[in-house]
């Protein structure tokens, strides 16, 4: 029989590889995102002069 010990280590294992999942998902997301986004934009001009526009 597994005592209390035992199954508070399992389920903090099962958490932390719960986050870890998500953590990792969220990463090929945006990747992903952002890898169709430049593809989208790639070789459009732009049609008006964007001198300062990031101060």
């Amino acid at each position: 029989m597994a005592t209390e010990t035992d199954r508070e280590r399992k389920s903090q294992k099962i958490f932390y590889v719960l986050i870890l999942g998500l953590l990792l998902g969220y990463g090929v997301i945006k990747y992903r995102h952002i890898q169709l986004a430049m593809a989208a934009y790639e070789g459009q001009v732009l049609e008006t002069d964007t001198t300062g526009a990031a101060k």
